[in-house]
Order: C-alpha cells, then structure tokens, then sequence
C-alpha cells in the first residue's frame, strides 16, 4: 500500500465565506453562521494528509456554527485543546469542552457549534479506509455500516491514548525533516485502530469483548512474515492476511505467548537490522540515514529505543564499527 504525507496546510481568514469555501473541499458543502452582531471574526485552520487519515487543527476567535447536510467523513477528537461547544451530530446534542470530552463525527448531516476562542486537534478518515481497518481487526470481511456515538469520554484510557497519538503524529507532521514511507504507513494504521478503540460503536463488542487466541504456530508464522518484509509496512491487513485470524486473536496472542505485541516485534527485527548496519557501516553511513532506513523518522526516538534494547547508543555501535 502506497501513502503519501504531506505536511500541515496552513490557512488564515477574517472571512466566513472563505472558511465556509475552504471547508466544503475537505468535508462537504459547508453553511456559516456567525454569532454575535459585534463578532470580530479570525480563524486559522490546519490540515495535514497522511494517506485515508487527516489532521486537523483549528483556531477560532470569534463564537461560530458551520453545518455541513453531508459530511464525509468520520472525524472527531478526545476533547478540544480549549474552550467549549455544542455540536449537533444526526439528532444527538453533544456538548465539548476541554478537559471534558470530545466529539465523534459521522457521514451525514452535522452542525457544529463553537464558542469564542476554541481550540482543536482533530483525526478524519475516509469511511472505506476505516471499515477496512475494522474488518481486519475483528476477523469478519463483510460487516454492516459503523455507527458510532457521537459522544467521547476524555478520560477513557482509550481516548487518552489516541489524544497522545495525535500530539505526536502532528509534531512529526510539523517537522521539516522527511518521513520514511514505512513510518507513514504504520502511523495511519496506528490512528485508525486507535480511533476505533477510543470511540464506542457498534462494533465495541467485538473490539473490546473475549475472542479466540490463535493458535501458538500462528504466532510464530507472523513472526517468520515480519522477519521476512521488515523493511515494508507490516499493517494489521497483511498479518490477518498472512494468519488468517483476526487482528484481536492475534494481537492477544502475542502478548500472552511473547509479552509484547506484534509491533513491538517489528520494532526490535527493525533494531536488530539497524545495529547490523551501523556495525558494518559503509563510508557514508551515518545514524540518521539508518534510522530513515529501517523506518524510524525521528532519529532522537531511535537512539532512545536503540539504548534500550542494545545497552549502548548507536553513534557507539557506528564508531565500534568504524575502528574509532
């Protein structure tokens, strides 16, 4: 599979029909309605690609709605950044508030309504994307439409863990340094199934409930496949592929047979890999370029990973290598 990253979009109006029009591109006809008589109206939003998935962080001065008839997407966040609203999802009313709770968006009709001086960060997905990614973690290929609720717990372990993820993807996302391919292939597949865990739907049940362990030969064959594309993007459909058992089956599995989970195998093949290289370096090996190599884009969380496993930081494994 094929991604392609882009970095943040920036974009800045004092003009409701300017963010109306920028809006509708990414969502879907969207419809202003300023409040206020006296509103002096700034808003600053920012959109980021990474393949079926999207970041979106917006800045709003001035209290707002936005309706949008057909939204086509599921977007949503643990909770805003700052500030407060009352979104009106389908026919629920859903009130967001920092350090409260967040909203989940579904295709459809959907009117948001923001107060002065908000603030979020915010995950899309592409409905095929998502249902993709669902039907490879709970093992069924052929699944009904995904409803979720539109309400989000923020204090959910869950939804804090993908409120992290989020702060992460975006600082990479921000970075003036590139992202290796196999990094960004990972780290959408990481936001999709964290999104599902986080937010309720119904398929919950079968995210969160009891499943069949996979069979002990069943973890060994994935460890075999990660072994053998440790430089491709090993996503949760190429080892339900390469199994033949759900995602949960396999991802319990692992931890109960290994104590660790099926990326976390992937992490050490890759380190093992890198150590390999920075061991017999070439003349222009460096532990930056490794890292971009083996797929690891942040070369400060690399070398904390290399110490970790290996003891020593990988400009010592290079200079060892080197006869330094």
């Amino acid at each position: 599979m094929s991604v392609s990253a882009e970095g943040f979009q920036d974009f800045e109006t004092r003009d409701p029909d300017e963010l109306a029009a920028r809006l509708s591109q990414l969502f879907g006809r969207a419809q202003m309605d300023l409040r206020g008589r006296n509103a002096k109206p700034h808003w600053r939003i920012k959109h980021a690609t990474l393949g079926d998935v999207g970041l979106f962080r917006g800045q709003y001065e001035a209290e707002f709605k936005i309706s949008f008839p057909d939204f086509n997407a599921f977007a949503g966040s643990p909770a805003p950044l700052k500030g407060a609203g009352a979104h009106k999802i389908g026919d629920k009313e859903v009130t967001v508030s920092s350090g409260g709770g967040g909203a989940m968006l579904s295709p459809g009709g959907v009117t948001l309504h923001y107060g002065a001086n908000f603030e979020h960060l915010s995950i899309t997905a592409r409905p095929a994307a998502l249902m993709d990614k669902l039907a490879a973690m709970v093992g069924e290929l052929r699944l009904g439409p995904l409803h979720c609720d539109p309400t989000v717990n923020g204090r959910n372990p869950h939804s804090k863990r993908l409120e992290r993820l989020l702060q992460f993807v975006a600082t990479e996302m921000e970075s003036s340094s590139p992202m290796p391919p196999i990094m960004q292939s990972e780290l959408q597949q990481a936001i999709m199934t964290s999104f599902l865990l986080a937010n309720t739907n119904n398929y919950s049940g079968l995210l969160h409930g009891e499943h069949v362990a996979a069979a002990p030969w069943k973890v060994r064959f994935a460890e075999q496949f990660i072994e053998a594309n440790w430089d491709q993007p090993i996503t949760i459909e190429a080892l339900v592929a390469a199994t033949n058992v759900s995602a949960r089956s396999l991802f319990s599995s692992f931890k109960a047979g290994r104590g660790y989970s099926p990326m976390d195998f992937v992490k050490r093949v890759r380190l093992g890999h890198a150590r390999q290289k920075l061991s017999r370096p070439e003349a222009d090996t460096s532990v930056s370029r490794v890292a971009f190599e083996c797929g690891f884009g942040n070369p400060g969380h690399f070398a904390v990973d290399y110490h970790h496993q290996f003891g020593e930081r990988p400009s010592e494994t290079l200079r060892r290598g080197k006869g330094e």
